[in-house]
């Protein structure tokens, strides 16, 4: 890691941010001469203008733009690399490596992450958002100790504690017809021929199966069908009314601006939150997450290495 490129990185973001050399210099404790030199050294070794002059102070080029979301970033990943290793020095051992579902983020990982820190005082606990698919991958590698995710069965060596039952539920931009014509549950088939919004299989297949499955029962093929990215881009393309989508219980939670859910009538069931590890990397961490996990999912209080 060139420790120097992440220090110019995070000159360059405080100029942007406050729009001028001085106030940034003031920000990061600095002169203005040699913050100046620090982010020309940046422009050369990245080959791009950043930073233009203005009457008013400094504000980024086209090229500083594009590149600020990804430099924002990696000012984050190394804060939470030095605020990890400060924990660490600070005495805490064993930290744990979290994964989380965007849909378990509300439900599950709160109530998860409190328990554990009231068992485990002294661990550094860090959380990633990922989808299913990439959780599935991370503890493979051993990235991760423990993933909240969306699987029904083992995929081994990573197994799974499933968390409880979920129910899918429908979300629909306001004003939309269906809403007036079903003012409490919605049959399933009511969806025939509505653009649906889904996510690509390849981030779930068993949440994305179980869908197709569950349609297909109610006597259509899914039609018209938008891939989105994540859960949360689902909501925000239904409120802007390009389509209709098909969501577990727990984003309901989020009340979003703009997207109304209904209830299926059935009830329908979607492959719900559960709680996954690696068997053949079982840590004490892995360990106490999932001695913990049972406790606050009602589970019982001990669980043996690959159980």
């Amino acid at each position: 890691m060139d420790f120097r490129l992440l220090r110019r990185l995070g000159h360059f973001l405080a100029v942007a941010e406050e729009g001028h050399f001085g106030r940034a210099a003031a920000r990061l404790g600095l002169s203005q001469p040699p913050l100046t030199a620090q982010i020309q050294a940046l422009e050369a070794e990245l080959g791009v203008r950043l930073l233009e002059r203005t009457r008013k102070g400094a504000r980024p080029t086209r090229e500083g733009e594009a590149l600020l979301p990804l430099a924002r970033r990696v000012a984050e990943d190394a804060g939470a690399l030095e605020a990890l290793a400060g924990e660490q020095r600070a005495g805490r051992h064993a930290p744990v490596a979290l994964a989380c579902v965007t849909s378990g983020l509300f439900d599950h990982l709160p109530p998860l992450v409190r328990a554990l820190r009231a068992a485990r005082p002294e661990a550094a606990i860090a959380v990633r958002e990922m989808d299913t698919a990439d959780a599935v991958e991370a503890l493979r590698r051993g990235e991760v100790d423990i993933a909240l995710l969306r699987l029904d069965r083992d995929r081994l060596p990573v197994r799974v504690l499933p968390l409880g039952e979920d129910m899918l539920v429908a979300a629909l931009p306001e004003g939309h017809p269906l809403l007036a014509a079903y003012p409490e549950a919605l049959p399933l088939s009511a969806l025939a021929g509505a653009p649906l919004l889904t996510l690509p299989r390849s981030i779930s297949p068993a949440y994305f199966d179980a869908l197709v499955a569950a349609c297909r029962a109610a006597g259509f093929e899914p039609r018209g069908v938008r891939e989105v990215g994540s859960a949360m881009a689902q909501l925000g393309f239904v409120a802007s009314g390009l389509g209709v989508a098909l969501v577990s219980s727990g984003m309901a939670r989020i009340h979003p601006p703009g997207v109304v859910f209904r209830e299926l009538r059935g009830p329908i069931r979607a492959v719900g939150v559960a709680l996954a590890w690696n068997e053949e990397r079982q840590s004490e961490a892995a360990e106490d997450v999932l001695r913990v996990a049972r406790q606050v999912f009602n589970g019982p209080a001990t669980l043996r290495p690959g159980a």
